[in-house]
């Protein structure tokens, strides 16, 4: 193939290959109302739109997108960036573009704030992020289960448990009061990240308090049609309160109460996590599996295929708390 082909950052004059691209490969209704809430309104933009786009001879032909986000622990945050909605057109695979959007992605934001790249990536993908640097931490699953199975299921202790409906300003305050005490590791969640967290153009959202004895969390769900007359409910977020059976079956219960119209219920574990294990417990099954990448761009240090932020590793899975909503 004749031509040569270059990288560089998103132009407005993309957005229509770029929705029409997302349609063929990802999506079944990817919009530019969509494009806009994750890529433009994003709380943690970097001031730009950043995604790398492969062009060649003037024409767009590959889109590797990097979404702004943060990780913390305890009081501490730092920026990252998130790989989400890539693809390159048909006649242009095979050509090594998204490792070229790889290595322009970490020249353009090693000095803009970003310490690392993460991804959950479709096994086509990890192959070639792993020759970028990328290291493989460990899988996660999505989850399925039909309410019709959900509602058959019962758990010892589950009536003792309060599912009570509640604000986004409340859900956030119950995230803040465990995310200030734990020492795990998981995505940054101030006030604004949840307004725009579900703000999402097709979900519509809710959140509820959950107390098991004398604790407190909370789970947010989200409503998406399935088709003309039935919804899908997604378990979006939720404090590892709701890894337990019994609180995992309450809320679950509550959730079923509020609309006869529901098909399935999703929700997203490491395999690691004991949330997978009571997942299973409640009769969801392995919908599909992501591998959790991640790569270095700057300020941390690699060592024996693992990653460290000061004395901290990053690639040890088991110290994450990575909830569905995370997954972009």
């Amino acid at each position: 193939m004749s031509g040569e082909y270059k990288v560089r950052w998103f132009q407005e004059s993309d957005l229509d290959a770029y929705i029409r691209g997302l349609n063929e490969t990802l999506y079944e209704r990817y919009d530019e109302a969509r494009f806009k809430w994750k890529m433009v309104n994003t709380p943690f933009s970097l001031g730009f739109v950043s995604i790398a786009v492969a062009e060649f001879e003037g024409k767009p032909v590959g889109f590797n997108s990097f979404l702004p986000l943060k990780i913390r622990a305890g009081v501490d945050s730092f920026p990252i960036v998130q790989g989400c909605d890539g693809f390159v057109e048909s006649e242009h695979r095979k050509m090594g573009l998204f490792q070229q959007t790889l290595r322009f992605m970490v020249r353009e934001l090693a000095e803009r704030g970003p310490e690392m790249l993460m991804g959950f990536n479709f096994a086509g993908s990890t192959g070639a992020a792993q020759k970028m640097g990328s290291m493989i931490t460990g899988d996660v699953h999505a989850l399925a289960a039909t309410v019709s199975n959900l509602r058959r299921i019962n758990v010892e202790g589950e009536e003792d448990v309060e599912v009570e409906h509640c604000s986004l300003g409340e859900a956030h305050q119950l995230y803040e009061d465990w995310a200030y005490s734990t020492s795990l590791l998981h995505y940054d969640k101030p006030e604004k990240y949840f307004r725009w967290r579900y703000s999402h153009p097709i979900r519509k959202s809710s959140f509820y308090r959950i107390r098991d004895g004398g604790e407190v969390g909370f789970v947010a769900i989200s409503l998406e049609h399935a088709d003309v007359n039935t919804y899908n409910i997604f378990l979006e977020d939720y404090t590892p309160l709701f890894h337990r059976p019994r609180v995992a079956s309450a809320a679950i219960k509550r959730l079923l109460d509020t609309d006869e119209r529901l098909n399935e219920v999703y929700m997203t574990a490491t395999m690691s996590s004991p949330l997978n294990k009571t997942a299973r417990l409640l009769g969801f099954q392995q919908d599909h599996v992501y591998t959790l990448i991640m790569r270095n761009i700057c300020n941390l240090k690699e060592q024996d295929k693992k990653l460290y932020r000061g004395n901290v590793e990053l690639t040890r899975v088991e110290d994450w708390h990575i909830t569905s909503s995370d997954v972009f």
